[in-house]
């Protein structure tokens, strides 16, 4: 046998609705199925290690050919299970012919490097599998005894207790509301003293289960009306915060770990942007922050690694940060999981071995109105093809929504500086609407 191949389980859908606490309706589920599936499809750019992908099945064959002609790489073996609950893992553990291609593409080597987008019970299923098929498996999650680590600091309340512990992380002023009454009248307090409040699921996801309250009658209503259309503002405990004014000259920083036995064995900056609460966009790479700003970030996530390793956690981690308009940091959340920034980094180190460039994800730019009714990637892809024969670093991404009742698709872009990737990413999005108009 040779030495190690990379077993790829982008299990966004399920790791996002993995907690027992969460028994969501089925529409609610569906998005979450919906939404994972399209981004599964960026964990082709997660490695260019010898690798096998598991991918939902319907994977659109142009795409996935440019994406990699593009990269310069050749295209791995896919295993897609005929199954589709949106459950990635446990589709594929109960297909029997997946499992048999899947065994396939994996012989011949003595280790396998697991690269998922987080822990959730039927990965280690997977595992228990793959290592009887008498690979000896290299997790990216912490050990099975050690499950609960990421169960807990995918929690907001974790950020709350190691306030407590450790000196120098702030959160904002917060209230841990169990029951409707609470959740009254925090509001109405915070709204008295003319404050504007952030509401936080214990377990939301890219904005899920988050709200925003303004201090006028009408911003209340909205919160209610917002309450009534998501089930993850409906499990308690809730988190009614003040909410922070963002720093003038300072988006939303974050980093990105990997947490190792022998420490922090990466660790990577980026900025997202932000609308109100929900993820817009990321950058990642060199100087997208003051060195003053990064050193803060830097000191206070090694610090934040030392804690999370002690209890056992090992895996990617990320940290999501804001700089209020008086310049001090306070953390908003963990992510025990690979994030929107740690699955660039690969596409950084592409650009420059140094990581002095910079890689801009955008996951859902809105389809003009003048884009056709029912699209692929076909209609997309002259224009990608052009950028790219200009010499513009740009993949598409996340087509699997061009269709979705919110039509959208993605993009990722590079350049040696921030500037130069977004302004990539603003061409992309002007030359495809040009395109769309002209049909």
């Amino acid at each position: 046998m040779s030495d190690t191949i990379t077993l790829v389980v982008p299990n966004i859908a399920e790791y996002n609705i993995r907690h027992p606490r969460l028994a969501l309706d089925p529409a609610t589920a569906n998005n979450f199925v919906v939404y994972g599936e399209a981004m599964a499809e960026q964990s082709v750019f997660w490695t260019t290690d010898p690798r096998v992908l598991v991918l939902p099945a319907g994977v659109d064959r142009t795409w996935f050919a440019d994406v990699h002609q593009a990269l310069a790489s050749d295209p791995p073996p896919v295993v897609s299970p005929a199954r589709r609950t949106g459950r990635i893992t446990a589709d594929l553990l109960a297909d029997v012919d997946a499992m048999a291609r899947l065994q396939e593409h994996l012989s011949g080597h003595q280790r396998v490097q697991l690269a998922s987008w987080g822990a959730e019970e039927d990965l280690y299923r997977l595992v228990t599998a793959v290592r009887g098929f008498g690979h000896e498996v290299l997790l990216d999650i912490p050990e099975p005894e050690h499950y609960w680590t990421s169960l807990y600091f995918d929690s907001k309340q974790s950020c709350l207790d190691l306030a407590l512990e450790l000196p120098g992380l702030r959160v904002a002023r917060t209230i841990t509301v169990d029951t409707w009454p609470e959740l009254r009248g925090a509001l109405d307090m915070l709204r008295a003293r003319q404050k504007k409040a952030i509401v936080r699921s214990m377990y939301g996801a890219s904005g899920e289960g988050t709200a925003v309250v303004d201090p006028n009658p009408a911003s209340l209503e909205k919160f209610w009306r917002s309450v009534r259309d998501d089930p993850l503002l409906r499990v308690f405990p809730l988190m009614v915060q003040e909410y922070l004014p963002h720093h003038a000259e300072h988006a939303n920083p974050a980093v990105d770990m990997l947490i190792t036995d022998d420490g922090v064995g990466d660790l990577v900056l980026s900025v997202m942007t932000v609308d109100s609460h929900r993820f817009v966009s990321v950058n990642v790479g060199a100087g997208l922050m003051s060195q003053e700003v990064a050193g803060q970030v830097e000191d206070l996530s090694h610090r934040i690694a030392a804690v999370a390793g002690r209890m056992g956690f090992r895996g990617w981690f990320c940290i999501d940060f804001l700089l209020d308009e008086h310049g001090v940091l306070h953390v908003t959340e963990f992510n025990a999981r690979r994030s929107g920034g740690t699955q660039w980094i690969p596409l950084l180190d592409r650009l420059d071995p140094h990581r002095q460039a910079v890689a801009h994800a955008a996951h859902a730019l809105p389809l003009p109105v003048t884009a056709p009714a029912e699209m692929s990637y076909a209609d997309l892809q002259p224009v990608f093809k052009e950028l790219q024969g200009d010499g513009v670093t740009v993949y598409p991404m996340a087509i699997r929504l061009l269709n979705h009742y919110k039509r959208s698709y993605g993009i990722v872009t590079g350049g040696p500086d921030a500037a130069t990737a977004e302004h990539n990413a603003e061409t992309t999005r002007q030359r495809i609407a040009a395109h769309l108009g002209k049909r």
